[in-house]
């Protein structure tokens, strides 16, 4: 299979103020292709990096996918870029133009006339369709080697990407062996230790399993190759078996399936209730659970306090008991001289448990591990519970 890259471009996303979103949907798309991607490049509207970018992949990848640029204003020079880095001269498309100015007669307003500049193409170049918006996008092919240009709204490039792009690349490249992936999620056990129990199978060429670390999290990636999508299916079960066993109760589900989502399932399986406690949490303990239970089967309530009374190991049994429920969880974030202090604990009829940990990261990184490590207490006490 033929190597593919990913060029997104835009001052904003090396300044932090916009999340380049674009580069994982087409990476998820050419997964479904069993094409490998082996490079994302980042770049500013800046010429001369755009040229030197898209020259230095079109060496090393036969596919090439470029987002964002492709609209009207002076800082959109992805059209010449791409026309300098090909060597090929930008040509005016008079049936491009007539049908960028129909969109406009559509919304119902005049064309400005800076809009005439995406309708220039490079010699030689294929218009992709924009069906939703007034950046057409185009492809060049050369020898082996292939490059599309996209623009960077995200709903406009799904749509292209998803109704021109994925199909040309299915006809072009049909796979030459069926890839599987699969995500086992697991909570409460470090990586370090997950490294530890699956060193030989992170080592090994097929299937292939990587590790991808949250807070409070780990997600183990599994891509396992075969002949047949049947015998790369078996493959790739055989390893989650493997790992089932090594990991056990650490492992709460599979896919894009969420902490929360599985203890709230396990939760009402059981016939179990649950209420929350938290300080300086940012309320996204409770939260996660509500969104996770909109019904309010499982989760009783999520209180967020500017202080707690209690110790968090006393607090989550108090508001077990005030509420009711079968379960009581406490998360508590303190600001200490050089870190935070995350505090969690669950209370339940049986007993209490309760962890503590320091994190120097920003307040938001901290509630979220306080958060995880709340979900992941409480994920073991039912996977060990009798």
């Amino acid at each position: 299979m033929p190597n593919a890259e990913v060029l997104a471009t835009g001052t904003e996303l090396l300044s932090g103020d916009l999340v380049d979103t674009n580069s994982s949907r087409i990476a998820r798309a050419l997964q479904s292709l069993s094409i490998p991607l082996v490079q994302i490049t980042v770049v500013g509207d800046d010429r001369p990096r755009m040229v030197a970018a898209i020259q230095a992949a079109m060496a090393r990848s036969e596919i090439l996918i470029i987002s964002g640029g492709l609209g009207p204003t002076v800082d959109d020079v992805t059209r010449e870029a791409v026309a300098e880095a090909m060597g090929r001269p930008l040509i005016f498309d008079p049936e491009l133009f007539e049908a960028i100015r129909a969109r406009f007669q559509a919304f119902g307003f005049p064309m400005p006339e800076n809009n005439r500049r995406q309708a220039f193409r490079p010699q030689g170049s294929q218009v992709i369709p924009n069906p939703i918006g007034t950046a057409p996008g185009f492809m060049i092919e050369e020898g082996d080697h292939i490059l599309f240009a996209l623009p960077g709204v995200p709903r406009e490039l799904e749509r292209m990407l998803t109704g021109s792009v994925i199909p040309y690349l299915e006809k072009r490249f049909p796979p030459a062996e069926a890839m599987v992936w699969r995500v086992i999620r697991t909570i409460g056990i470090g990586e370090s230790i997950i490294d530890e129990r699956l060193r030989d199978l992170l080592e090994g060429e097929n299937p292939q399993v990587g590790l991808n670390a949250h807070p409070g999290m780990v997600d183990i990636r599994i891509r396992a190759r075969g002949t047949t999508p049947e015998e790369a299916a078996a493959r790739a079960e055989a390893t989650v078996q493997t790992i089932r066993e090594r990991l056990r109760w650490a492992i709460y589900g599979e896919g894009t399936c969420t902490p929360e989502e599985a203890l709230i399932a396990t939760l009402r399986e059981r016939g179990l209730t649950l209420a929350t406690l938290e300080r300086g949490t940012m309320g996204l303990l409770g939260g996660r659970l509500a969104a996770a239970d909109p019904e309010g089967l499982v989760f009783r309530i999520g209180e967020v306090r500017a202080r707690l009374a209690v110790a968090p190991e006393h607090a989550a049994e108090a508001i077990r008991r005030q509420m009711g429920t079968t379960v009581g969880m406490a998360a508590e974030v303190l600001q200490g001289a050089e870190n935070f202090q995350i505090t969690v604990a669950m209370a339940a009829p049986e007993g209490s448990r309760s962890l503590q940990r320091g994190h120097r990261g920003p307040l938001p990184h901290a509630a979220e591990w306080a958060a995880n490590a709340a979900m992941g207490l409480l994920w073991r006490w039912l996977q060990e519970a009798p």
